[in-house]
């Protein structure tokens, strides 16, 4: 009898049924109890809709349907009114025809009433259209009585009607046409009358609805609040019952990884995962512990293998996003020696504001990490950078990206709002996302290295500008760029006038000011956007992208007023030059690239000839050879 009690009892609590038995049958049980609360809630649902459907398709239109017959009738009524007033014999057989449509309006609708159909609702006087729905037919007995006492009155108020505009026409004495004017309000008054008793039916039916629909929702509200107390119940006892019994065999697990943590950690082994419950829940989260550890560790040497400082940060945001979990992730990368920084992740936000002020990509001293070095954190202080723009109750992290011993990029983490985000989460997040920047760093380091080296191959030692070899490795996506816009590429070639005189009487290295002053000037007076290429020499080579036909000559203008006011300190005074520009446009005056900056060179050349200090636009004219 004990060992009966006892299995009675194990049965009871779960304790001989296999973990997955167990789950299943919890899951069995709250779906059980789902289900009859969704099913008292869709039943109740459904029956309210049925009968809300009858109301507002039956009893609704055929209220409506009243209203506008009523309003009809008192139209009808104004038009009687009005042939009495009126004298003269338009505006009396105006008025009866309008009565008399109105009248026929009445009777149309009426028998829609009895018979159904389609309404359409419009003005008679202005012709607007007001409505149109569609009119089931009216079963009751005792409301088709009510219709069709209507039919018979609409039908003697247009006798009625009739009569008053023949005797208007014949010249009636006031009178009798006073005396029919009576008896015609007399008979729409009774008309109104038997209508509003039929609105009064019918508001009875709406009282009934609104009685029944209180009367079943209260229900519905006890059965289910019936239903989900016993459900909670069960739920709660049932789930102490197999929270026990999972107890013991998950500290044997405990003790298996403290067995393991406490020797040398071979990343390849694992924990065989037996089954899908806690316990496998348990092995498959130690097994994903290793599998970081060895992401991390492999992490440097792919990135190491990446082609570009690009494909590194999209690899890093992928991880912070997909990986660890962040939902959102920005990345700046800082210049140094341009004082500014600029986002590099996501790719499409650069140039705009996101979360912060467009202040510190301007000025990269403002943001507050990269001055100091630290990670900030808006977690414990709300209001710690003044540059933030989303909210002082976002939760946001800014990690520094240390280059060479600087601040070479901050990562930043916006978490959402202050009591939503949960803290100690993303603490935890952060401290991943530092492994992977901490082994990001020195291999973005090389990469900006790399690329800076390249760079420096294509851009000018003296001024800075690009090289004559940027233009040649770049000038076919230049091409393909603006034919695939169908806009103009502005070519400015551009010659310091005596410039071999100056290297001559004050040395090169004033000719060096010289050239770097024109330089800046150039690179001023022209769109960030645009190309401005040291060519050779004393010549300068400038690309207007995107530009306007004929746009080009003004900017060429604005640039030698600008290199002609200029002064060059030099030791005891300064000195000032002039520039000759030759201007033309690529594809207006030649599909052929190469030949757009030969006929820029050849203006430049007859800008020389007629004086220098001069822009010239190529034409045709300058042009003596059969071809480039």
């Amino acid at each position: 009898m004990r060992d009966i009690l006892k299995k009675i009892i194990n049965i009871l609590t779960f304790t001989d049924l296999p973990v997955r038995k167990k789950f299943l049958l919890f899951s069995l049980g709250s779906l059980f109890w789902l289900a009859v609360i969704s099913a008292i809630g869709l039943i109740t649902m459904f029956d309210m809709s049925a009968k809300s459907k009858q109301m507002v398709d039956v009893i609704g239109p055929q209220e409506k349907t009243v209203n506008i017959i009523v309003r009809k009738l008192r139209g009808a009524s104004i038009s009687a009114h009005k042939i009495v007033l009126y004298k003269n014999t338009e505006r009396v057989n105006n008025n009866y025809l309008s009565g008399k449509a109105r009248l026929e309006d009445c009777r149309s609708y009426l028998k829609i009433l009895l018979t159904g159909g389609r309404i359409k609702d419009y003005s008679r006087g202005t012709g607007q259209f007001y409505n149109e729905f569609i009119v089931v037919p009216v079963k009751s007995a005792e409301k088709r009585k009510f219709i069709e006492d209507v039919i018979v009155k609409v039908d003697r108020l247009e006798g009625i009607l009739a009569e008053m505009a023949e005797k208007k026409f014949g010249s009636t004495n006031g009178d009798a046409m006073l005396e029919k004017l009576s008896e015609y309000d007399l008979l729409t008054r009774d008309t109104v009358t038997v209508l509003n008793e039929f609105a009064i039916t019918t508001g009875k039916e709406w009282g009934t609805f609104t009685s029944i629909i209180k009367t079943r929702f209260n229900i519905a509200i006890i059965l289910i609040s019936l239903a989900f107390g016993i459900a909670a119940m069960l739920s709660g006892v049932f789930g102490v019952l197999i929270s026990r019994s999972l107890a013991k065999p998950i500290k044997a697990i405990i003790g298996q990884i403290k067995a393991l943590s406490s020797g040398e950690m071979d990343l390849t082994k694992k924990l065989d995962v037996a089954s899908k419950d806690e316990l496998g829940m348990l092995s498959s989260e130690f097994n994903r512990l290793m599998d970081t550890i060895e992401h991390v560790t492999s992490f440097k040497k792919i990135i190491e293998e990446d082609e570009s400082i690009e494909d590194i940060y999209m690899r890093l945001g992928k991880i912070f996003i997909e990986d660890l979990g962040f939902d959102n992730c920005v990345m700046y990368e800082v210049s140094n020696s341009k004082n500014n920084m600029k986002i590099v992740y996501p790719p499409e936000a650069e140039g705009i504001e996101l979360h912060c002020k467009r202040d510190i990509q301007l000025d990269c001293e403002l943001c507050r990490v990269k001055r100091t070095g630290h990670m900030v954190s808006s977690a414990d202080y709300s209001n710690i950078c003044k540059y933030y723009t989303e909210g002082v109750n976002d939760i946001h992290y800014c990690v520094p990206i240390m280059i060479g011993g600087n601040v070479g990029g901050v990562v930043q983490f916006v978490c959402g709002k202050r009591g939503v985000c949960d803290i100690d989460d993303i603490k935890k997040k952060i401290s991943r996302a530092k492994q992977y920047i901490t082994d990001a760093q020195p291999v973005l380091e090389a990469k900006r290295l790399m690329k800076t080296l390249k760079e420096s191959a294509f851009k000018d030692a003296l001024t800075g500008l690009y090289n004559r070899r940027f233009l040649e490795e770049s000038f076919e996506n230049l091409v393909a760029g603006a034919l695939r816009r169908g806009t103009t590429l502005g070519l400015l070639m551009c010659d310091l006038d005596f410039f071999k005189q100056t290297n001559d009487v004050y040395g090169h290295d004033v000719g060096d000011m010289v050239l770097k002053e024109a330089a800046n000037n150039i690179r001023k007076n022209v769109r960030t956007s645009d190309l401005v290429i040291r060519f050779g020499g004393e010549e300068f080579l400038v690309l207007l992208i995107d530009t306007k036909p004929g746009d080009s000559f003004d900017v060429a203008e604005k640039i030698r007023e600008r290199i002609e006011e200029s002064k060059v300190k030099i030791a005891g005074g300064f000195i000032q030059k002039t520039i000759s520009i030759g201007v033309s446009e690529f594809p207006t005056d030649t599909q052929n690239f190469w030949e757009a900056i030969k006929f820029a060179d050849v203006a430049l050349y007859k800008a020389k000839e007629r004086g220098r200090n001069k822009v010239l636009r190529f034409a045709m004219d300058m042009w003596a050879e059969e071809k480039y």
